[in-house]
């Protein structure tokens, strides 16, 4: 009951920001999301640049929608790693909830930025090059995101009863949302509380191997599952300073959260599904790395 306390009240106190957030996010997908997306599809050579500034936007809506247009060969390879790499999902809201990691946020998603942006771009560079860029002009924007999840964005709501689809946008979703997210991060954060009490932080620590450079490749591999459940982890486990700084941009930049299920439930070459996740896992591992190293930790 100790466990269950502590962790209801630790969630408690997420709540307000959470809602904000979600309500906010909402709010910008619905007033600008077809904006967002054609942006993306008519501006491929800047796709990297646009991609890592919407996927930073703490919500896996972007990865989702991301995939769906890569599907489409709408948006370059680039372009969806960089909205992978820039994805934080819940990891902001938790880190600003914890008042002495809360001023690391800022430094968090610049990095992941410049980090999705680089690598989008030398990603495209090298395949234009190399001539096997799959990209293509849509048509239209209508028919390019036809698959896109309904809910994110206003894209491809046309023949849907605006007012309803305005107040499902804006209120039920966010709010929807809000709990959906309150009830999981109370079950994370109590079964996080009784797993460190019950193996002990120094097992924990010694089992991701703390302070040596493998870690980021750990944290890339948590990273990588389809689920918010991999970032409210890694964030946990910094805060709590079982894994460095360096590892946890590893794990966030791998952690493309539903956008992932997405890309290899429709994408019919599996072989570019894979070496879509390799350069995930090696670009984020990289870029860990570098980081850890340069910090000292």
């Amino acid at each position: 009951m100790e466990f269950l306390g502590d962790a209801f009240t630790d969630t408690v106190r997420l709540l307000p920001l959470l809602a904000v957030v979600y309500f906010f996010v909402s709010f910008l997908e619905y007033r600008y999301g077809d904006r967002m997306i054609s942006f993306l599809a008519h501006f491929h050579k800047f796709g990297p640049v646009f991609g890592a500034i919407f996927g930073c936007i703490p919500q896996c809506g972007f990865s989702v929608v991301a995939s769906a247009l890569y599907v489409k060969r709408v948006i370059s390879v680039g372009t969806l790693l960089s909205v992978f790499l820039s994805t934080s999902d819940e990891a902001i809201p938790i880190l600003l909830s914890i008042p002495d990691k809360a001023y690391l946020v800022g430094t968090l998603i610049v990095i992941k930025v410049v980090i999705a942006v680089a690598a989008g771009m030398i990603v495209d560079i090298v395949l234009h090059s190399m001539n096997i860029s799959k990209l293509k002009k849509p048509s239209s924007i209508d028919d390019a995101c036809e698959n896109a999840v309904m809910g994110h964005t206003g894209c491809c709501s046309h023949g849907v009863d605006k007012e309803r689809s305005m107040i499902k946008s804006l209120f039920i979703h966010p709010l929807l949302h809000t709990v959906k997210i309150f009830v999981f991060l109370f079950v994370m954060s109590a079964a996080m509380n009784y797993l460190v009490y019950l193996i002990g932080e120094n097992r924990i620590e010694g089992f991701l191997l703390n302070g040596t450079i493998f870690q980021p490749f750990l944290a890339s591999i948590i990273g990588l599952i389809p689920n918010c459940f991999a970032s409210v982890l890694l964030a946990g486990l910094f805060a709590k300073g079982a894994i460095s700084f360096g590892s946890m941009v590893a794990g966030l930049c791998a952690g493309a959260g539903l956008g992932m299920l997405v890309l290899i439930k429709e994408n019919k070459d599996a072989k570019d599904t894979a070496s879509i996740i390799g350069l995930l896992i090696g670009i984020s591992v990289i870029a860990g790395i570098v980081i850890q190293m340069m910090n000292g930790r």
